[in-house]
């Protein structure tokens, strides 16, 4: 597991919330609140969907309140993104992090 039970919590209404229609909700709101908007998250978004990967069609879990923000501020938010994104770069393959395979030239 790479998220904790906090951040799990969280990110299940928060991509949830950017997942299925109408887009949006408490969770978003609350990071829309410190100034971290969907672009921000890729890397711990990328951890939810690895650490609870979806049953069904459904991605998470919809919630009228969202659960407490497990990070102190805008800041953390994105510290804790980073140091998610070294270790997907960690697992990603050789050729992920170098370019597709181009047929004629191999690495691009």
């Amino acid at each position: 597991m790479i998220l904790t039970r906090e951040e799990i919590s969280f990110l299940d209404v928060y991509c949830h919330e950017g997942a299925e229609p109408p887009f949006g909700g408490p969770a978003t709101d609350v990071m829309t609140r410190i100034g971290i908007h969907d672009g921000d998250t890729l890397n711990l978004q990328w951890a939810y969907l690895r650490d609870k990967p979806p049953t069904g069609p459904t991605i998470g879990n919809a919630s009228q309140v969202a659960p407490p923000l497990p990070w102190a501020d805008r800041e953390a938010v994105l510290r804790r993104d980073a140091e998610i994104r070294a270790i997907r770069e960690e697992t990603q393959p050789t050729r992920a992090r170098h370019g597709p395979v181009r047929p004629d030239k191999g690495v691009a």
